[in-house]
């Protein structure tokens, strides 16, 4: 389950970061990115809760930018801590 949210993340932080680019902007930009951060926030609810510091960055903005370095330090840390990583450092 967990692997399906991360590869989900990883989907909308690429459609997210497509936005991004200054010659794509316009306002059906601005629908489809707050269509983007709505799953990206549902995603985080479910792994981190609506406590978390993820989720609030996430929530509270409205740059595409950090969205994009949110979702990017997610999955950083989740490979992070993957079981190989773990199993290595044994």
């Amino acid at each position: 389950m967990y692997l399906h949210f991360r590869s989900e993340l990883a989907t909308l932080g690429q459609e997210i970061d497509q936005l991004w680019a200054p010659e794509l902007r316009g306002a059906s930009d601005s629908a489809t990115f707050f269509a983007a951060k709505g799953k990206v926030l549902d995603i985080l609810n479910v792994l981190f809760g609506e406590k978390s510091r993820e989720f609030r960055v996430v929530k509270l903005t409205n740059s595409p930018a950090t969205v994009v370095k949110v979702i990017n330090y997610v999955i950083r840390r989740s490979d992070m801590n993957s079981p190989r990583n773990k199993v290595v450092n044994l």
